[in-house]
């Protein structure tokens, strides 16, 4: 395989994948590598490698400046059935859509998926991908991905998918490149002796390698764009017009286009694959690499470029190609700057991409309809504002929005105004300023407070009642929650009165005296938008549900909701709330003592700095807490810092209670000083400290800390092993030694270090040492509460009696024994202990 140099290795994988996944066990490999490493040459090899009777899927990801949504979905389409390729033309809803493809893939045998140059790919294909990956190892199916990995920025939709998928489902292949020796291998068959000299150029890049030696020329190129363009240039004046042609077609090259073209460039299409210049695959056709088209098409004039989109354009509106997407026609129409055309298209085609939860696209569509339209329609505006708010473009969200309202005003249209108030108030929550959206809120209800019931008026009343539940501010929630429901009442309008109660119900249970009550209104707001199929209104209620939940310290039932709200999301592209319950099941994982999860889990969270600050506040806390129970107190101070920042800006106590929470452990375990807005947050933050769970929670570690006397308990500790060790340490003799044992599973090595010293300085001996280093390396990735069930497994206790130690419902053992079985790939009780013991997970 002289064309596959140091490949080999990369080949066997591909293909030791294929058999495994033939035989039962599907699985997705990702080929990672930059420009030019090989992925596209390996991808070809392999297919050829494969039986006859395979079904090869082939799609690729396009880099238009709006790429295609679900582009390759539509390449592999034709090759799936007639019948899912009739089922996509007409159906709108994606997760049918992603479902009738799975249902497909189960009737096939052997079946090869690949998606190439996925770094290129939109929103839309990015959830697919995601649906793919995470179902294909159910199937007789290889799912192979390629993309740039230098290309996947920390805002691109692939940048956390590994952590999102089930391990052992998938392969991450990064292809290295070529060797000196390598190198010199290639430079000899072609009679090249410098190649030291290629090897430094090059730095082993087999693309720009085998581009170089391509020629016959004896220098070395001191550019790869100047061996590309010798390529080009050596060809017939009719050949370099053709691929200057092909050059502006930034995507694959359908069948209909190059036979359109081949009338105008007869034979061009047989030279330039003969070349190689050109390679075809099932059907269609392309650059050998993506950098050879660049080369060419940059190497064009302005006057050129704008002159080619314009006959593709001509081509395209005489009905000459039937394989063009809306996308890609606003495409054309941009660099042949034909601004009356992009005008017209580009919002249908925003509306296109939206249809199918392409929602980073579209906002792009409507953006470039904004900058091709004069004047620009109020339409637009606002519509780019809500994709912008779907994709968390915030910023130029609230930019459109404004100029919407503007033009209300303009049009002197009240209704309009207050609703364009209304959501400019929704949008600066968002980008966490409280006090714009409470002030946006209040012009709303001023403008129309008219006394009619319309739904503009309704629907602002829910929206401030809803800023008032997130303040915490009981009173007021209620009081604008039910007039929102009452007019929606009068209106029969299902969707505010879902919301309405949603809020109603959200802010009951943030205390303890109305929780219950609250907690069936917050339901029934959830009955109501899952009946009505309003996707945004259930999200809200399952994230509103599972945020109260935890807060209450109602642990299993907030995992129940969780699983129910994050698949409901998932299955219809809900991110917004996606995130958001992310953010908050990663308090329920901390609570619970599952600190290897909470803590991978809020990293992926933190390392996308565009979520919402509720989002990033929450991966701030948890990753501080974490730092200071392991004292690595520097970096607690860091993420602190940032996380009070964020949560100063909403004003809210659901934000800034989590961070000074955060900082006052800091201060107990490190020592620092207490900071004086502790003392003021009692005052500042909250109506009615009674029975607010915000309050007992920020109450209990200022009474740790002797600033407040004693106070009411947020709720039940028994699921919570820290705050029960904290809690326990205070009893006899034995208790404390439980709660420094406890410490040492969960890995808190600054908070036993601490309570440690308390007993020293009390004068107590015989302190426990602690666990094994080879427990805590715990390479089964057991959780800590595992390890305590594993410990008292090996005991011989049975359910009830570990429920009754551990302070946590038998049921809850029961799910913490099933996952231990799970990880140590073991069918009893017996047998887990026994392998515990082997590899040193008990505690001697």
């Amino acid at each position: 395989m002289a064309d596959l140099e140091e490949r080999s290795e990369y080949l066997v994988r591909l293909i030791d994948a294929y058999r495994t996944a033939a035989s039962g066990e599907g699985h997705t490999v990702f080929l990672m590598g930059e420009a030019g490493i090989g992925k596209t040459s390996l991808v070809n090899h392999f297919l050829k490698q494969l039986p006859k009777d395979a079904a090869i899927l082939l799609g690729s990801c396009d880099p238009l400046s709006t790429p295609r949504p679900l582009g390759p979905l539509y390449d592999i389409a034709p090759q799936v059935s007639s019948r899912f390729q009739s089922l996509l033309k007409e159906e709108k809803k994606r997760h049918i859509i992603f479902s009738s493809l799975i249902d497909e893939l189960a009737s096939l045998q052997g079946v090869v998926i690949v998606f190439e140059d996925v770094h290129w790919a939109d929103e839309a294909t990015v959830d697919l991908i995601k649906f793919l990956a995470r179902r294909v190892y159910r199937y007789r199916c290889l799912f192979v991905l390629t993309f740039r990995d230098d290309e996947i920025h920390a805002r691109h939709g692939l940048k956390n998918i590994f952590g999102e998928l089930v391990p052992h489902t998938f392969s991450k292949v990064l292809i290295q490149r070529l060797s000196l020796k390598a190198v010199q291998q290639l430079a000899l068959k072609r009679g090249n002796r410098a190649a030291k000299q290629l090897y430094d150029l090059t730095g082993g890049n087999p693309f720009y390698v085998t581009e170089i030696l391509a020629h016959d020329d004896a220098a070395i190129p001191d550019r790869v764009k100047d061996s590309i363009l010798t390529t080009f240039n050596s060809k017939d004046d009719n050949s370099r017009a053709f691929l200057e042609f092909l050059s502006i077609l930034p995507s694959r090259i359908e069948r209909d286009v190059a036979d359109r073209l081949e009338e105008d460039f007869p034979g061009c299409l047989d030279s330039c694959l003969s070349s190689g210049i050109l390679v075809s695959r099932l059907g269609s056709f392309s650059f050998k690499h993506e950098l050879f088209r660049i080369t060419i098409e940059e190497s064009l004039g302005n006057a050129r470029r704008k002159q080619l989109h314009r006959k593709m354009l001509s081509m395209i509106q005489s009905h000459q190609l039937q394989s063009v997407s809306l996308s890609q026609l606003v495409h054309h129409a941009q660099y042949a700057d034909e601004r009356k055309l992009v005008s017209e298209i580009a919002p249908r085609a925003a509306e296109e991409a939206s249809s199918v939860g392409a929602h980073i696209e579209a906002s792009k569509l409507y953006e470039i309809a904004i900058r091709f339209t004069d004047p620009v329609s109020i339409t637009l505006y606002e519509k780019h504002a809500y994709e912008c708010y779907l994709t968390n473009e915030i910023t130029l969200a609230i930019g459109s929005q404004q100029k919407a309202l503007e033009l209300w005003r303009e049009r002197k249209s009240k209704l309009k105004e207050g609703d364009a108030l209304r959501f400019l108030s929704r949008l600066w929550w968002f980008g966490g300023n409280r006090a714009n959206a409470m002030q946006f809120a209040q012009d709303a209800i001023e403008i129309l407070e008219n006394g009619f019931p319309t739904r503009e008026r309704t629907m602002a009343y829910s929206n401030i009642a809803q800023l008032y539940m997130l303040n915490d501010d009981r009173e007021q929630a209620l009081l604008w929650g039910n007039r929102a429901v009452e007019l929606a009442s009068r209106m029969d309008d299902k969707e505010i009165a879902s919301h309405g109660l949603n809020n109603i119900g959200c802010a009951m249970m943030r205390f303890s005296d109305t929780i219950l009550e609250g907690e069936k209104i917050l339901r029934q707001s959830l009955s109501i938008a899952l009946t009505n199929d309003l996707h945004e209104h259930a999200a809200r209620a399952y994230t509103n549900l599972s945020f109260a939940l935890v807060l209450a310290r109602r642990y299993s039932e907030a995992e129940i909701v969780f699983t129910e709200g994050i698949r409901y999301c998932e299955d219809r592209d809900l991110n917004s709330w996606n995130y958001y319950m992310q953010s908050e099941r990663i308090k329920l994982l901390l609570d619970t003592g599952q600190y290897h999860e909470a803590e991978a889990s809020s990293a992926l969270l933190e390392a996308y700095a565009n979520h919402p600050a509720m989002v990033r506040i929450a991966a701030l806390v948890v990753l501080a807490k974490l730092r200071t129970r392991k004292g690595n107190f520097d970096e607690a101070r860091k993420f602190i810092d940032e996380a009070r920042a964020l949560a100063t800006m909403t004003g809210e106590p659901q934000r800034i209670v989590p961070v000074l929470v955060a900082q006052l452990e800091l201060c107990w375990i490190a020592g620092d000083p207490v900071p004086n807005e502790v003392m003021n947050a009692e005052s500042v933050l909250f109506a009615d400290k009674k029975h607010s769970y915000h309050y007992f929670m920020l109450a209990e570690w200022m009474h740790r800390l002797s600033l407040i006397p004693v106070v009411e308990s947020v709720g039940n500790i028994n699921d919570t092993p820290y705050e029960q060790a904290l809690a326990m340490f205070s009893g006899d003799a034995t208790a404390r030694r439980s709660a420094l044992h406890m410490l040492d599973v969960l890995g808190a090595t600054a908070t036993l270090d601490k309570l440690k010293g308390q007993l020293k300085e009390q004068g107590i001996k015989n302190i426990p040492r602690g666990l094994r280093e080879s427990t805590k390396s715990n390479p089964f990735q057991l959780t800590n509460r595992q390890i305590d069930v594993l410990n008292l497994l090996s005991e011989g206790l049975q359910n009830a009696e570990i429920a009754e130690r551990l302070f946590i419902s038998a049921k809850t053992v029961d799910h913490h024994i099933s996952a231990i079985l799970e990880k140590l790939e073991v069918n009893s009780r017996a047998k887990a202990v026994s392998k515990a013991q082997q590899v040193g997970l008990l505690v001697k």
